[in-house]
C-alpha cells in the first residue's frame, strides 16, 4: 500500500468519524465482532505507519488539486476493511487446512508395537521398579505418587502432610534415587557416575534399553501396570504434543488459533510460550498482555501462568495482562468463570462475567468490577485509573516507536481517564492542562514529562 502523504493523512482524519461505520462493514465480511474490531486496527496501523515513514511536506512546497479519490475518503477505507477481511479468511482457511492435514498424518501414522521379548523387559523392569518404591518410607512414597502420577505441587504436598518444603523435596530426591538404582540393578549397569552401561550388550538390548530409558523419562524412570502403569501413563499425560512461542512487535495485536480451537490475542510488545499436552493446556504470559477466547474441554483444563499467578479455566472469554512498571498482575473475565491462584499456597478466587482481579507482587488481590471492556487494547483504547503518569507512559510506550516518559514526582502523578491508541500525541499535549507538569519535546519525536515550574514536587 503506497499512498500520497496528503491522501494518507486525510484518510487518518476520516477514521475516526468512520470507525463505527468500518466496524459494521468489517463484522458483516467476518462474522465475528473481534475479529472486525482487529482488522479495523490494523487498517489504522498501516496508514499510521506509513504516514510516520513520509517526509515532513515542505511550507512553501506547492499544493496542487486533491487527488480524485480524496473526495469520499470513506469509500476508500471501506474497501480497505473488505480486502483485510478478504486476506484474513485466506489466512484462516489455510491454517484450518494444514491443522486437519497435521491431525489427519498423526492420526494415520504408523505405531511401533513391541514384540515379545519387550514386552518381557518391559515386565521385568517394571517388576524391579515396584519392587523399589515398596522399600520406600510411606511419607516417601506417598510424596513421590503426589507429585509424579497427581501432579501435585511440592508446596501443596508439603501443607497436606504437614511438614517443610525441603522436607519434601529431599523425599523426593530420595525416591528419585531408589528409582535409578533399581533401574541401574536391572540393567545390569554401574550407578550413575560409576562409568557407562556393559559394552558387551547386543545393539538391539541396547537399542531397547535406551528407549525404555526416554520411556521412564527421570533418570530412566517411567512406568506400566499398578503403580508403575499409573507413572508411565503420567508421563506420556505430561509429553508435549504441540508447542509455540508468540511475540508482538510495537504497534501489532496479532490473534493467534491453537489446535484446540482456542484463540490467543496478543496485546502490543508482548510475548506468551503454549504447551499442549493430552491432560492439560498451558500458557505462559512472559510479557505484556492477552486475551484468551477458549474452547471448553473438561478433560483438559486451560490454564494460564503469569509470573505466580495462575489463572484455571474449562471455556471463557478472559484477559491477563502484566502490569508495567508494578509486577502486578490484572485478570479480567468477559464471559464464564475463571480460578484465580495469585501464587503458590495462597487461596484461589473465583471470577465471573465483568469482574476483574487486581493482583500485587506480594500476591494481595483486589477484586474490581470490569465496568469497562476487558482488555480495551483489542479496540484501541486504554482505561488508567487513578494510575501513575510513569506507568501509563510505559503502557503507550507499547505502541509509540519514539520515547516517552515522566521524571521524578511528575512519574507518581496519577492520572484517569480512556485514551485513545491512535489520538495518544493529543493526549500527551493535553496533560499540561490537567496536571502540574511541562513537556518537552525529544529529537526522536518522543515525548518527556517533568514538574511544572514552581509546582509542588
Amino acid at each position: 500500500m503506497s499512498l500520497p502523504a496528503r491522501f494518507t493523512q486525510s484518510l487518518l482524519n476520516e477514521f475516526e468519524p468512520a470507525y463505527a461505520h468500518l466496524l459494521r462493514v468489517a463484522r458483516r465480511s467476518t462474522g465475528c465482532a473481534e475479529t472486525a474490531r482487529d482488522l479495523v486496527h490494523d487498517a489504522w496501523v498501516r496508514l499510521a505507519e506509513q504516514k510516520r515513514g513520509m517526509p515532513a511536506p515542505m511550507a512553501d512546497a506547492p499544493q496542487g488539486a486533491p487527488p480524485q479519490a480524496l473526495r469520499n475518503p470513506t469509500a476508500y477505507l471501506t474497501t480497505l476493511a473488505q480486502h483485510l477481511a478478504m486476506d484474513q479468511h485466506r489466512k484462516d482457511r489455510l491454517q484450518a487446512d494444514y491443522l486437519y492435514d497435521a491431525a489427519t498424518r498423526q492420526h494415520q501414522s504408523p505405531r511401533r508395537v513391541p514384540d515379545a521379548a519387550e514386552h518381557l523387559m518391559y515386565r521385568q523392569a517394571l517388576q524391579a521398579l515396584e519392587q523399589a518404591l515398596a522399600t520406600l518410607p510411606e511419607r516417601a512414597r506417598t510424596a513421590f505418587v503426589a507429585h509424579r502420577v497427581h501432579g501435585e505441587a511440592q508446596a501443596d504436598i508439603a501443607l497436606r502432610l504437614g511438614v517443610a518444603l525441603n522436607t519434601v523435596e529431599r523425599d523426593l530426591m530420595l525416591a528419585h534415587a531408589c528409582v535409578e538404582d533399581a533401574l541401574h540393578r536391572w540393567r545390569g549397569s554401574p550407578p550413575a557416575g560409576a562409568g557407562a552401561t556393559s559394552a558387551n550388550a547386543t545393539g538391539r538390548a541396547m537399542h531397547r534399553r535406551r528407549s525404555l530409558t526416554a520411556l521412564l523419562g527421570l533418570a530412566g524412570l517411567g512406568c506400566s501396570g499398578t503403580l508403575a502403569w499409573q507413572l508411565w501413563q503420567a508421563q506420556r499425560a505430561d509429553a508435549a504434543q504441540w508447542q509455540a512461542a508468540q511475540r508482538s512487535g510495537r504497534g501489532q495485536l496479532p490473534r493467534y488459533t491453537l489446535p484446540d480451537g482456542s484463540t490467543l490475542q496478543l496485546d502490543a510488545l508482548s510475548h506468551t510460550s503454549v504447551t499442549l499436552t493430552a491432560r492439560t493446556r498451558t500458557v505462559a504470559l512472559h510479557e505484556g498482555a492477552a486475551f484468551f477466547a477458549v474452547t471448553r474441554d473438561a478433560e483438559r483444563p486451560f490454564v494460564v501462568d503469569a509470573g505466580p499467578v495462575r489463572v484455571t479455566v474449562l471455556g471463557t472469554r478472559f484477559g491477563v495482562e502484566r502490569l508495567p512498571g508494578t509486577g502486578g498482575v490484572l485478570v479480567q473475565v468477559e464471559s464464564g468463570r475463571v480460578q484465580v491462584q495469585p501464587g503458590p499456597g495462597w487461596a484461589a478466587e473465583v471470577l465471573v462475567a465483568d469482574e476483574a482481579l487486581r493482583i500485587a507482587p506480594d500476591g494481595l488481590a483486589r477484586r474490581e468490577l470490569a465496568t469497562d471492556a476487558v482488555a480495551p487494547w483489542r479496540r484501541g483504547e486504554l482505561v488508567f485509573t487513578d494510575t501513575p503518569l510513569g506507568q501509563a507512559l510505559e503502557r503507550l510506550q507499547r505502541y509509540s516507536p519514539a520515547h516517552l516518559s515522566a521524571t521524578g514526582a511528575a512519574a507518581h502523578l496519577p492520572v484517569s481517564g480512556l485514551v485513545r491508541i491512535a489520538n495518544a500525541q493529543a493526549w500527551l499535549r493535553a496533560l499540561p492542562q490537567a496536571l502540574p507538569v511541562r513537556l518537552h519535546p525529544q529529537g526522536d519525536g518522543g515525548m518527556r514529562v517533568e514538574m511544572a515550574t514552581g509546582a509542588p514536587a
